[in-house]
């Protein structure tokens, strides 16, 4: 196979990747904005007080699939864990903030935690267990917090995931 024929097929590989990509992004997208609907309809004293940032949530899941492509390739996975998945999006969504005060809106403490709020219960959504029936206020507001104020990397975030759907899926299988 001669020198031409392989880079025509690099394109090609190239080419289709990124259209999977970009399939990917749109889905996650329509996907983060229903979830974004779902969690606003349990804060109607917010809801109309902040808006979705499209625009930066366009670039929430540039950041998050660009993590989940980078732990992929090393690791040789076709598809990244649940964990693993809602680990990044909490990272980014908690970073970039996407969740947008109104000019001229009452801002309460409530308001100020929104994005890392918002951020856990897409995170948590990615777990196979409704983990907020088990979840300690003290475990959740420490979580808040961290979300808020800290760092914290995709891997840290993804044992925390994998630690409370184990702990919830403890708690709904006792009799």
């Amino acid at each position: 196979m001669n020198v031409t024929k392989i880079n025509e097929l690099e394109l090609q590989l190239e080419g289709l990747i990124k259209t999977e990509r970009d399939k990917q992004e749109s889905d996650r997208f329509d996907t983060l904005r229903d979830l974004y609907d779902i969690f606003m309809n349990d804060k109607p004293e917010i809801r109309y007080s902040v808006y979705l940032n499209t625009d930066i949530l366009s670039i929430v899941i540039k950041a998050y699939f660009d993590d989940i492509y980078r732990y992929k390739l090393p690791s040789h996975t076709v598809r990244a864990d649940n964990h693993k998945q809602g680990a990044y999006i909490i990272k980014w969504l908690s970073k970039l903030r996407p969740i947008q005060i109104l000019p001229d809106k009452e801002v309460s403490k409530e308001f100020l935690f929104i994005n890392s709020s918002f951020a856990i219960f897409v995170g948590f959504a990615f777990l196979k267990l409704n983990v907020f029936d088990v979840l300690e206020t003290n475990f959740y507001k420490h979580l808040l917090s961290e979300t808020q104020y800290r760092n914290i990397s995709g891997k840290n975030y993804a044992s925390i995931l994998y630690l409370v759907e184990k702990i919830a899926g403890r708690v709904e299988n006792c009799p």
